[in-house]
């Protein structure tokens, strides 16, 4: 590639980052982002047949022709997106054990999207007259929805796994070598959903085996592989919030989210202990310290 074409490669790029930035920061919609790039693929289209006896030109303007069209396709599903809720509200969600009396317990939170929501005060006055304990409202902006688009394209195009109720209880089972009625029954709970509750269910089956005792209640939140490597999650300041309002005094989370505790739990201070792990073993050896201290 000689240096016009990397130069027509760097320009077309630029004018689509702009683009996107643009939108990204609310300055246009969708559907205007997708109309100017409609627009720059249908003109370069036209000049490339008017000058198609240029060659030289002709192949600065398949260049750059190319470049637009690909993004167009991977922009154009923003559409799909235009019904999207105005806010996004979190409430809470009683902590459960999966095994009365382990004090291990899954932390969920409530999911609420708000149809033309006017502001966030006004959604919290909704959710309160519906009895709801609302912990947070975020208003849903194109850098949101943009971020939906985009895991939704990795899912498509499998670079992006789809953690889902039966991943978690396939993990669980292989990590502790068998399938209870106790796992299912959990997972087939309302309001249960992705694999957040990894972490606190192979904890629960260890228990049950009696690996290890436990008198206290601690809130664990984190997914597992069937190794029982412990992975990221999210909506962690919600859980937190949750978890000081139930009143458990410890809590264990995976050790990738613990940068971003740290920020949360200065940002709100907590008073919940919170430990971070990498691995099973950690978080049982973690219980057996806790239960031994005086």
């Amino acid at each position: 590639m000689n240096k016009s074409s990397i130069v027509t490669v760097i320009l077309s790029i630029l004018f689509y980052l702009l683009l996107l930035i643009l939108y990204i920061q609310d300055v246009i919609d969708e559907f205007l982002f997708l109309l100017i790039l409609f627009i720059s693929l249908i003109t370069l289209l036209i000049i490339f047949v008017v000058f198609r006896k240029k060659h030289v030109l002709n192949r600065k303007i398949a260049i750059a022709t190319s470049i637009i069209f690909v993004v167009f396709c991977y922009e154009f599903p923003l559409i799909g997106y235009y019904t999207s809720p105005s806010h996004l509200a979190y409430g809470y969600m009683e902590p459960t054990e999966a095994l009365e009396g382990s004090g291990i317990y899954s932390i969920g939170v409530d999911q609420f999207n708000i149809e033309d929501g006017k502001n966030k005060q006004a959604v919290e006055e909704l959710l309160t007259n519906q009895h709801v304990d609302v912990l947070s409202v975020t208003e849903v902006n194109n850098k949101t929805v943009y971020g939906v688009k985009t895991r939704q394209i990795l899912k498509w195009l499998h670079l992006r796994k789809e953690h889902s109720l039966e991943e978690t209880e396939e993990n669980v089972a292989l990590y502790l070598g068998h399938k209870d009625k106790w796992l299912k029954s959990f997972l087939s709970r309302p309001n249960i959903g992705g694999d957040s509750a990894g972490l606190s269910l192979a904890l629960s089956g260890r228990f049950k085996q009696g690996d290890f005792q436990n008198q206290l209640p601690i809130a664990v939140t984190g997914s597992i592989n069937e190794h029982g490597d412990v992975f990221s999650v999210g909506i962690m300041k919600e859980k937190i919030q949750i978890t000081e309002k139930t009143g458990i005094p410890f809590m264990i989370i995976p050790s990738e989210n613990a940068e971003e505790v740290a920020t949360i739990q200065k940002e709100i201070k907590a008073n919940v202990k919170i430990f971070d792990v990498s691995h099973i073993d950690e978080a049982i050896q973690l219980i057996h310290d806790l239960n031994e201290k005086p």
